[in-house]
């Protein structure tokens, strides 16, 4: 099964206009505004589409206080759709529209299509020169100053789900994705859609309300310098942080999340792992999700709880294992 990657996500929104001016000032391109339907493009042609809330063509919810309604996949050959087809058919509904596109519910709840994309590729942006104590690729040239960011596509999406096994077990056996890492006990699975890519294209994150949500979508910019530069141009038009600028860890890219107002959040990502069939994932104990961020914690939607840095994540786990120490001395 050849994946593309996300090729669009779609929202339900009351508000056209305040979806309008986010996704325009996040830096993606308008092709398309209706009445009841605006259309965004990332740079390699990946589409966000936002209609009327009360069109009854949407998908529904997933969530009460989310907008988030369906993520579409693009594959790249007409046999790999006609084999989901076939496939998904044996034990859910599977319809086709008009244009294509293909729309069935995963195992876990969530609203998922495909479609056979036949678009021009585009022109990738020139990768960012470094200049490192060892080597030196910038010279004579000023490194680039960003005061708008413009993602080249989405990278990645993430829900929260009350089983992540339940939606592994759907990803890997049904359509094929690998294993990246994982989070023992259920707390959380990375998959990514082809054995070479980056290192997640889809995160599950276990639901302490057993509830089912989109936690974030996240954007792929060029370099550290876009996802500061671009994340300040947006800040500094009155859009809230939900977390960052920092690092995560686990696949090593750089990030910056926001709050949307359709729900969940967005982020500007850089610089993540790339990995082949040759890796071997990790079985991660304690919470990694970042080296270091510059506001402390980020909000778990669920359950209102926050998500601590890596330090504050070890300095709670050696808080716990010193205090069940001290509790089997004094047992005993």
């Amino acid at each position: 099964m050849e994946f593309l990657g996300i090729d669009r996500v779609v929202y339900g929104s009351s508000n056209l206009s305040q979806a309008n001016d986010f996704f325009t000032q996040w830096g993606l391109q308008r092709v398309f505004k209706g009445v009841k339907k605006l259309v965004f493009e990332t740079g390699n042609g990946n589409q966000v589409i936002v209609v009327k809330n009360d069109d009854p063509s949407l998908a529904p919810k997933i969530a009460d206080h989310q907008e988030f309604r369906e993520v579409i996949y693009g594959l790249s050959k007409q046999s790999d759709f006609d084999q989901l087809h076939t496939n998904l058919s044996h034990d859910r509904s599977v319809t086709v529209d008009q244009e294509g596109v293909m729309h069935t519910v995963d195992d876990s709840g969530i609203h998922i299509g495909f479609r056979v994309v036949r678009d021009k590729k585009r022109t990738s942006p020139p990768a960012t020169l470094w200049n490192s104590p060892g080597q030196k690729k910038r010279v004579d040239l000023i490194s680039a100053v960003y005061s708008q960011a413009h993602p080249f596509k989405m990278g990645h999406i993430v829900f929260f789900v009350p089983d992540t096994k339940v939606a592994e077990n759907f990803y890997r056996q049904r359509l094929g994705f690998w294993l990246s890492d994982r989070y023992v006990g259920g707390a959380g699975v990375f998959l990514r859609w082809a054995k070479r890519s980056e290192h997640h294209n889809l995160f599950f994150v276990k639901s302490r309300t057993n509830s089912l949500a989109l936690h974030h979508i996240a954007f792929e910019v060029d370099s550290i310098h876009e996802v500061f530069g671009g994340g300040l141009a947006f800040a500094n038009k009155g859009w809230p942080t939900e977390v960052g600028p920092g690092r995560h860890p686990i696949s090593s890219a750089y990030f910056w999340y926001f709050k949307n107002p359709m729900g969940g959040a967005v982020e500007y990502f850089c610089d993540a792992d790339f990995v082949t069939e040759k890796w071997q994932p990790h079985q991660y104990r304690i919470n990694r999700f970042s080296e270091w961020h510059l506001i402390d914690g980020i909000q778990i939607k669920d359950d209102g709880k926050v998500r601590p840095s890596l330090k504050s994540a070890k300095e709670i786990d050696l808080q716990k294992k010193n205090e069940m120490a001290a509790m089997t001395k004094v047992n005993k």
